[in-house]
């Protein structure tokens, strides 16, 4: 040891002349056990060399201009890097430099894994692996690898506002890292910057985080980075793995992947090792295929995820996921496919304005983050999430969203930002907002269920409700959203200090918004709130909806900033138009068909929101819409959402029997239905009758998701039998085919009609 410890003095003799070299070894055998001890013996110019080893501890440089090297830095020898190892221990960031360190300051020759971050200033969890604040240190040759931070899990760089830091990568690499939120592998923060050294290049590849899987350069008014690596995780990376806003650039010359343009398959009895290409070679991690995938804007992809649990700690999973443009997400459906974050982050994260992306089939469960317990994009442009329940996501403080988010940036507000949320529950989330949306050019929210949402009892949840829509003040006639045949009920807002907090619905900021057989009911707010809040010149409009039983009243209007101006036409208000609390200057739209009763629902079984036989809410409707409004196929509980001439109030519709009636079929027919349901290019009608001589009698009918009748059959279409087949090609009468879609087929005999639902397939 001795001669080693002449040779680094020798090495590093040019540096400065009253140099100390500080030895570090395990055995006892140096001047001490432990890294942070030599630092701390140091002073400017001076060695901690450290022999091979595991070290659990969190070293700080603490100011110094200090070397901290392993025998890499004499022998230039490989293996030293990987067998002297700096373990953070899950406690904390594993090296800080953050007190002005300069270039003279060195890391060189270790295995940085196991950190965990710091936090810093702002309240952010930074730099898993190595914190670097205000310093411009030197780190060489370093494998720094599976480490966890909020922002930068590899390595975080940052300075103060106008401040300088530019801290040199040399010969490094930075794998399998994850952040929370920004820069898996490494972030450079507002005003900081990295040196890449382009004759000792570093290697980049498999980290992981919401945005910027391997980089992320935050800062609108920042300077690009040009960085350069040999290795890096693709080619070509897109904003999946180098999340940038200022142009900074990127030049490698190798790739760890090439991305295959095909559908990938994941299941939890999988591995990371299989090709993904089919079922019986699966991945086992979503992560890993959002890496491998494809992102193709004229060949979307399909990520399949099997069923079973998808879990930091049952299969690995890395949440966030960063969700990628023209990329589906699909599960095997909400009961099999279950997302679980352990209430380590949220599930989906999009920050750099993806396109065109599909969650679906799938649950979501055990989210939490400050501003969206389980997905949270930033005006997501083409978003689709359908048939997904939303269970037990968590938003720890007020101002969140505690299952689906979004926000904006106020210098971009872009155009065609929109999202669809069809078939989706979002179910007993607490915190904030259950759904937070806006601004957007257009989004639409159709048969889904808000209920027993709650809010965060530790925090001042002052906009906790169902259901958040907002555009922006600064705009008008821009943002528009339909939320139509919906369930908003049960949840509670229980804000003191906010004594007009809703608990349902809160519409704001100059939004356009129509609700479309909606049913909002039974939500709370028992410190001086209401069921809807409507503000800051929003544009608001009910049709066929039923607001009944949200205490402790019904609406409250706000005009003081801006005026508004609400619609309200064939919808049952309790209380009526003199229970809608008013301030400030707004128009009130009070048009025909409106109630003020009770709309007796069920109040038990599967959907207690059903309509009783005696309900004053059947036929009440009204199918005067406007015309930029679909009607929706079905009701909330698989109904045709038309029964009769007439459509209900609420979000179902009333079949002419109980909910947990069965609909019967005339005496003297036996079966009618379809096979195969779902199709796509062709299926059968299958009736049987009990006399074959009364089969001139029936009338089958196709009709759209519109009501509009496309084909209608009659006997001259089948042979005359007890059983019948009525083959349908998919063409309309005049021989078109239709489109795919859900269809309606209708069997009329002596003035009884029962109707079925199809489904054509693409």
């Amino acid at each position: 040891m001795k001669s080693v410890v002449l040779f680094v003095v020798l090495f590093l003799f040019g540096q400065t002349l009253f140099a100390t070299t500080h030895t570090v070894s395990l055995d006892g055998t140096g001047d001490f056990t432990e890294i942070q001890e030599g630092i701390n013996a140091s002073i400017d110019g001076d060695t901690v060399l450290v022999y091979p080893g595991t070290y659990y501890e969190n070293i700080n440089y603490n100011g110094k201009n200090i070397t901290v090297a392993s025998l890499y830095i004499t022998t230039q020898i490989d293996s030293f890097i990987r067998t002297t190892i700096i373990d953070g221990n899950h406690n904390g960031s594993v090296v800080k430099a953050i007190n002005g360190e300069d270039e003279t300051a060195m890391l060189c020759g270790f295995t940085i894994q196991n950190g965990t971050g710091t936090i810093n200033a702002f309240d952010y969890l930074v730099g898993g692996g190595i914190y670097v604040y205000n310093s411009d240190i030197l780190i060489t040759n370093c494998e720094i690898s599976n480490n966890l931070a909020g922002r930068g899990g590899g390595v975080y760089v940052s300075t103060t506002y106008n401040g300088y830091c530019c801290p040199t990568l040399k010969g490094c690499k930075i794998e399998s890292n994850h952040a929370f939120l920004y820069g898996g592998g490494l972030l450079i923060s507002y005003y900081a910057s990295v040196n890449f050294n382009q004759n000792e290049l570093c290697n980049i590849y498999f980290n992981t985080a919401g945005r910027g899987s391997d980089i992320t350069r935050c800062g609108l008014d920042s300077d690009p980075v040009h960085v350069y690596v040999d290795t890096f995780t693709v080619l070509e990376p897109d904003a999946f793995f180098f999340s940038d806003f200022v142009g900074s650039t990127i030049e490698c010359q190798h790739a760890k992947v090439i991305p295959h343009n095909q559908d990938l398959y994941v299941s939890p009895a999988g591995d990371n090792n299989n090709s993904g290409l089919s079922d019986d070679e699966p991945l086992k991690n979503i992560y890993m295929a959002l890496i491998k995938i494809a992102s193709d804007s004229l060949h979307p992809n399909t990520i399949h995820i099997d069923e079973g649990t998808y879990s930091p700690s049952v299969t690995g999973e890395k949440y966030p996921l960063n969700l990628r443009s023209h990329i589906i997400f699909e599960g095997a459906g909400k009961e099999e496919t279950i997302l679980d974050s352990e209430e380590l982050s949220c599930l989906f994260y999009d920050y750099d304005y993806q396109r065109n992306y599909t969650i679906r089939d799938m649950r979501v469960i055990n989210g939490k983050k400050i501003s969206g317990g389980a997905i949270n994009f930033f005006q997501p442009r083409g978003a689709v999430i359908e048939n997904v329940r939303f269970e037990n996501n968590i938003s720890p403080e007020g101002w969140g969203r505690s299952a689906i988010a979004s926000s904006y940036l106020s210098a971009f507000i872009l155009d065609s930002t929109s999202v669809l949320i069809k078939d989706v529950e979002v179910i007993n989330n607490i915190g904030g907002k259950a759904i937070g949306l806006g601004p957007f050019e257009y989004c639409r929210i159709e048969n889904t269920v808000i209920k027993g949402n709650l809010p965060n009892y530790s925090a001042d949840d002052w906009q906790a409700c169902g259901l958040i829509i907002g555009g922006h003040s600064h705009y008008e006639d821009r943002w528009f959203a339909e939320v139509v045949n919906t369930e908003i009920t049960e949840n509670v807002n229980a804000s003191t200090d906010w004594p007009n907090s809703a608990s349902a619905l809160y519409v704001i900021n100059r939004q356009n918004a129509v609700f479309l057989n909606c049913t909002i009911g039974n939500n709370t707010a028992p410190n001086s709130g209401q069921g809807v809040s409507i503000s800051n010149g929003s544009n608001v409009s009910f049709i066929n909806c039923i607001l009944y039983d949200n205490e402790p009243k019904e609406m409250f209007v706000d005009g003081r900033t801006r005026p508004n101006t609400l619609t309200i036409q064939n919808t049952l208000l309790e209380g009526g138009q003199w229970d809608i609390t008013v301030l400030g200057t707004n128009t009130l739209n009070w048009l025909d068909g409106n109630l003020d009763t009770n709309p007796l629902w069920e109040g038990i079984g599967e959907y207690p929101y059903y309509l009783s036989s005696n309900s004053p809410c059947i036929d009440a409707g009204t199918l005067d819409l406007p015309d930029s409004i679909e009607m929706p196929l079905y009701d909330l509980a698989g109904n045709p959402r038309i029964y009769g001439n007439m459509i209900d109030m609420g979000a179902y519709e009333w079949q002419g029997y109980g909910i947990d009636d069965e609909p019967h079929l005339p005496d003297e027919i036996i079966t009618f239905m379809n096979s195969p349901n779902p199709f796509k290019e062709h299926t059968k009608i299958v009736c049987s009758i009990r006399d074959v001589l009364e089969f001139s009698k029936i009338k089958i009918s196709i009709y759209n998701s519109k009501g509009q009748l496309i084909r209608t059959f009659t006997d001259n279409d089948y042979d005359l039998s007890p059983y019948t087949e009525i083959y349908w090609d998919g063409a309309d009468e005049k021989g078109k085919q239709v489109a795919p879609g859900a269809y309606f087929y209708k069997l009329v005999y002596d003035g009884k009609a029962v109707v079925r639902k199809m489904v054509r397939l693409r």
